[in-house]
């Protein structure tokens, strides 16, 4: 099936090899490679998540819109082969850019971008500073593309009081009957309700703008140069959509700082580092900070603590009602995942002024 699907995309050559990709937790994600005579050329596949994404026509105009728009940003600064350095769609052999199978799936292609690399964890400050830049990078690419043009493709998502409802609604339902092994996770985030609001009340009241932003800037969305460690792009655009650099920046943080990882066994080394953390903000503030406003800058550190909190509540609901969005590895994985989340907010809530410190340096 899947040589079927590859035949349906516009790439010259013979495809010689194609297998699994990545570590993605929704999409399934191919590389392909094609020879036609010369270097072989690679290619990223991917099969879109249905179950999530419910609109994925929307999905894929969104992308068509963002791409472009960089490419078009890039060759102004005089790039020449955009493509090389950030992602570039491959459109079927009837111009599209998606096929839909038999089934029903969703299919698109990228260009593999050869100089690229992706760590899924923090590989030390100077890392840290290019994944803060590599976020940057792509929020100034777009600063200018009214985010009118996008689709809301995911309601509620990064709208951290949805999840908060979501959670209060899974544990009334305890649809697959595990609210019980879970009342010290809910107990924490009840205690934390007053997190929800802070920054979906600053956007509302129009104290933040709304922009064009990624949604998902964990740090193996971020490629690095294989050679120099430079920041090169931002990868997996599915989730961009109109919304808040905030939750951009926060989810940065969040998922570069913590040296134990997401999924850590043992949560007593779940902590947040401040050193990554300012790495991060150092880079970030390099690209991004000719364009954010005061406001935005001001709430950056309180943004770290609400997109841990709304992750942890996520994950928490995701177990509840059964694990039907993020993908498991094993029974229980995804209330572990919101344990190693409120253990990560505990950190930095009990580290707040040295993080604070931080920031201001």
């Amino acid at each position: 099936m899947l040589e079927s699907v590859i035949s349906r995309f516009d790439v010259p050559g013979k495809l010689v090899r194609s297998g699994r990709f990545g570590s993605g937790l929704i999409n399934d994600t191919y590389l392909c490679e094609f020879n036609g005579g010369g270097p072989v050329r690679k290619y990223i596949l991917q099969r879109i998540n249905v179950s999530v994404f419910r609109h994925p026509d929307q999905v894929m105009r969104n992308v068509e819109i963002v791409t472009a728009h960089i490419q078009d940003r890039l060759r102004k600064k005089g790039v020449n082969d955009p493509w090389s350095v950030t992602p570039g769609l491959v459109r079927t052999i009837n111009g599209r850019s998606f096929h839909r199978d038999g089934e029903g799936s969703f299919w698109r292609m990228f260009h593999f971008i050869e100089t690229g690399v992706v760590f899924d964890a923090v590989q030390g400050p100077e890392h840290a500073c290019e994944v803060g830049r590599g976020l940057g990078m792509f929020q100034e690419l777009v600063s200018d593309l009214p985010p009118g043009k996008l689709h809301d493709t995911l309601p509620g998502f990064h709208h951290t009081p949805v999840s908060l409802r979501e959670l209060d609604e899974a544990v009334k339902k305890d649809s697959a009957g595990r609210a019980a092994e879970a009342k010290e996770e809910v107990r924490f985030a009840d205690r934390r309700r007053a997190l929800a609001p802070l920054l979906i009340d600053e956007m509302k009241l129009g104290r933040v703008p709304v922009r064009v932003v990624h949604n998902d800037p964990k740090v193996n969305n971020v490629l690095v140069h294989r050679e120099t460690g430079k920041a090169v792009c931002m990868v997996d655009l599915d989730t961009v959509k109109p919304g808040i650099v905030l939750f951009d920046y926060g989810d940065c943080v969040r998922s570069a700082t913590n040296p134990a990882g997401e999924d850590a066994e043992d949560l007593g080394k779940v902590r947040l580092d401040p050193a990554l953390a300012a790495a991060i903000t150092r880079g970030y503030l390099r690209e991004a900070g000719a364009f954010l406003t005061p406001k935005e800058i001001e709430l950056l550190p309180v943004s770290v603590k609400v997109i841990t909190y709304e992750l942890g509540l996520r994950f928490l609901t995701d177990h509840l009602r059964g694990d039907t969005y993020f993908r498991i590895a094993y029974p229980g994985h995804n209330l572990r995942r919101a344990r190693v989340q409120f253990r990560l907010l505990e950190s930095i809530e009990e580290q707040e002024e040295k993080l604070a410190e931080a920031f201001r340096e």
